[in-house]
């Protein structure tokens, strides 16, 4: 082991340098500071003579302002706003400016300037004259008697004796000040040659200490840069000197590195468990990777669970496209994959009667007759009426006792968890979808779950409303007729027309109140819908239309349908397809943002006064990121 104050070591020429510089350094601090506090007491007089002067020089002006002030007013006595002007200013300003100055100048001075004592008592006899001013109420003569002959001399006496001290304290200033330039000159000639001294000293000390560092340096260069540049070294050297317990650490480091390029390695393999033991768990860069670790294993669960929720959604899509003909078919068999894809026991689909008032059970997977006998439930009781009602869905892990059992190979048993959601599209609720488990359901299934409600909602108001409006053209068309046979038989009955006036005009008045209710259902429609002619050109379209597609209604009405749903080519295999059952099919239309949307579509053959027309109907389908936005939305109220 090396001596502590060893000049052959490094640690022992840095620490000889290092008490030396102190050393020199005190010694040269002292003394500035002993110099410094006679130059500040120095430059404190100073600084005191020029605040005197100043304030002398401010007295005076001021009482020669106030004086003047007044002689104005002695001459200008009768004019409007004299006294405010030059009586009440004068007064202020002796008070407030020539006194605080003089004060001032008796503060600084301390009593020992003679100049001071020989104005202190024309300022007390000042002071008198102004006080019995105050009190004067005569003007014009007996005032400027007053001021020239009691007050004059006091004020010429009080301007030479300021003008005598502020020329006395401008010599001593002066004076003052040339002292104070040859002590700071003798001061810098003093401490420069003591600065160089340190300088030299610091420098020949430094430069031996700089050797010792360079020859050290050298030794951890090649081990340095192979790992800036991304290469473990083999073998590390490790001098007996103190860069040793450097080297040592890049050792240490190496192999680190080392065990983190296998982890690297075993991570780009989906392995996750392989440990990191050089760093431990509680250092920074341990902890980082310990992190590191963990997060890549919650974004591959993410990613696999996201994969599965999408895949689910494909499926159920499947399901709906297959079986669109037939309504009961359809909500069989995605309720069968739904809850064989979320691994759950049973499940349900309620739909509301016309008027509302009850919930009919339209579908069901696995269920029991003790729960549903009568196989309808009131749409404002229990459960399902809340989540119809609310249009929000209903998770229970904490299942009552009369809840519906699961019949299993060993026997009935309760589920452990109950999913409810609203079958909702368009602010509109169509029904209720249940869900029951053994095994609770985690978040992503609940959200596979809803996605599907959302596209099976869709598709419901979709048949739905497609049906409504196939009606009430049927009933225009009809309507119609009916009307064209009035007017034929109105013809061949012309004798007859004034006996039957009366009551062809509340006829004709009651036809025009349905068409205009028909125009006014038709434009003012949740579901989208287009009358095109057998080319595909656009004829009509109501204000649901330019809402799906983002397009004015002049920017459609004249385009051929396929410019915006390329797949609605040859609307007669279209029409044919759709005339059996009316269900929608699934297609892909290009909004006014060149995005690409999912919707349901259904085209129904019309003949209108022996014209061919098709009617189309579309139906927005949510897509996943804004089912994800209501989702997120939703779980927040909650």
């Amino acid at each position: 082991m090396q001596k502590r104050f060893s000049l052959t070591s490094l640690t022992g020429t840095l620490q000889f340098s290092y008490i030396l510089v102190i050393i020199m350094i005190g010694l040269t601090l002292a003394l500035v500071i002993w110099r410094g506090n006679s130059l500040f007491k120095e430059h404190e007089d100073l600084y005191k003579m020029r605040s005197m002067k100043f304030h002398a020089s401010e007295l005076r002006n001021s009482l020669n302002h106030s004086f003047m002030l007044l002689q104005l007013y002695a001459q200008y006595d009768t004019a409007a706003h004299a006294e405010e002007m030059y009586y009440r200013t004068a007064i202020d300003i002796f008070y407030d400016k020539t006194k605080v100055n003089f004060d001032s100048v008796q503060t600084l001075s301390k009593g020992e300037i003679e100049a001071v004592l020989e104005i202190k008592p024309i300022m007390n006899e000042l002071n008198e004259k102004y006080d019995h001013l105050r009190k004067f109420s005569e003007k014009g003569d007996p005032l400027k008697n007053y001021l020239r002959l009691d007050m004059i001399g006091l004020v010429l006496r009080l301007n030479k004796a300021v003008g005598a001290f502020i020329l006395d304290e401008k010599n001593k200033e002066i004076e003052a000040r040339e002292i104070l330039n040859k002590k700071i000159i003798r001061n810098n000639v003093f401490a420069i040659p003591i600065f160089i001294g340190i300088m030299l000293t610091t420098y020949f000390l430094g430069r031996r200490a700089l050797r010792k560092v360079v020859d050290g340096l050298k030794s951890i260069y090649k081990p340095t840069q192979a790992l800036s540049q991304g290469k473990i070294p083999d073998t590390i050297v490790i001098p007996p000197n103190e860069f040793g317990g450097t080297l040592a650490c890049l050792r240490q480091l190496s192999q680190g590195l080392d065990e983190v390029k296998d982890f690297a390695q075993e991570v780009g393999k989906r392995n996750f468990e392989k440990n990191i033991d050089s760093f431990p768990e509680d250092s920074e860069l341990g902890e980082a990777l310990h992190k590191m670790k963990i997060s890549l294993k919650e974004v591959a669960k993410t990613e696999q669970e996201r994969s599965w929720q999408n895949q689910g959604v494909v499926e159920m899509g499947n399901v709906i496209r297959k079986h669109t003909e037939n309504m009961q078919v359809l909500c069989d068999e995605l309720l069968t994959n739904l809850v064989k894809y979320v691994n759950a026991q049973q499940g349900a689909i309620f739909l509301p009667t016309e008027q509302g008032q009850k919930l009919v059970l339209q579908s069901a997977y696995a269920y029991g007759r003790k729960k549903f006998i009568e196989k309808e439930v009131r749409s404002d009781e229990g459960i399902l009426g809340e989540v119809f009602q609310d249009a929000e869905r209903v998770f229970m892990t904490d299942i009552p006792k009369d809840y519906a059992q699961i019949s299993a190979g060993l026997g009935d048993a309760k589920p452990n968890c109950v999913l409810v959601v609203p079958l909702a599209a368009q602010e509109k609720v169509l029904g209720v979808l249940e869900i029951a488990s053994f095994q609770v359901l985690t978040e992503v299934e609940i959200k596979l779950v809803e996605r599907t409600a959302e596209i099976l909602a869709a598709s419901i108001s979709s048949v739905a409303n497609a049906e409504k409006m196939k009606n009430l053209l049927e009933k225009s068309k009809y309507s119609a007729q009916q009307m064209s046979a009035q007017e034929e038989e109105l013809r061949q009955n012309t004798e007859e027309l004034m006996a039957t006036r009366e009551e062809l005009e509340r006829q004709l008045i009651e036809i025009k109140s349905q068409v205009d209710e028909k125009d006014y259902i038709f434009e003012n429609n949740n579901q989208a819908f287009a009358f095109v002619d057998p080319s595909g050109r656009i004829l009509r379209i109501n204000y649901s239309f330019t809402q799906l597609l983002e397009f004015s209604k002049e920017e459609l009405l004249g385009n051929p349908i396929s410019k915006f749903v390329p797949d609605l080519r040859g609307l007669n295999k279209h029409a044919k397809r759709d005339s059996e059952k009316v269900m929608y099919h699934v297609y892909s239309a290009t909004t006014r943002s060149k995005k690409q949307i999912s919707i349901l579509a259904n085209v129904t053959r019309l003949e209108v006064n022996k014209e061919i027309l098709f009617m189309i109907g579309l139906a927005n389908i949510p897509a996943e990121k804004e089912f994800e936005k209501e989702t997120k939305a939703a779980s927040s109220l909650n």
